[in-house]
C-alpha cells in the first residue's frame, strides 16, 4: 500500500521510476513493483544503519562470496524442526 501512496501523491523519485518503469512496458503492476523494491531497499538501509553502496553485488562477487546462498532452511526443513519440538 505504501506504492500506491507514493506514486499517488507524487512523491519525485517513486512517480519518476514508475512512470518511467510504465512507459516502457505498459503494464501498471510491474512499475509498482519496481517502486516496491526501491521503497524496501530504503527501508532495509534505514533499518541497518548503512549508506547505499553502488558497487555492493561487484564488490561482493569479487571477493569469492556467493550472491545467493548455497544452502538454507527451506519449508520442509522448516516444518521437520517444528515437529522435533513437539
Amino acid at each position: 500500500m505504501p506504492v500506491f501512496n507514493a506514486v499517488r501523491f507524487n512523491e519525485p523519485t517513486c512517480k519518476a521510476l514508475y512512470e518511467r518503469v510504465y512507459e516502457r512496458s505498459g503494464i501498471k503492476m510491474k512499475a509498482y513493483v519496481a517502486v516496491q523494491k526501491r521503497l524496501l531497499m530504503a527501508y532495509a538501509l534505514w533499518r541497518h544503519g548503512t549508506e547505499y553502496d553502488p558497487m555492493y553485488l561487484t564488490n561482493r562477487t569479487e571477493h569469492g562470496k556467493k550472491i545467493v546462498p548455497t544452502s538454507g532452511t527451506t519449508q520442509d526443513q522448516m516444518a521437520k524442526a517444528e515437529l522435533s519440538y513437539l
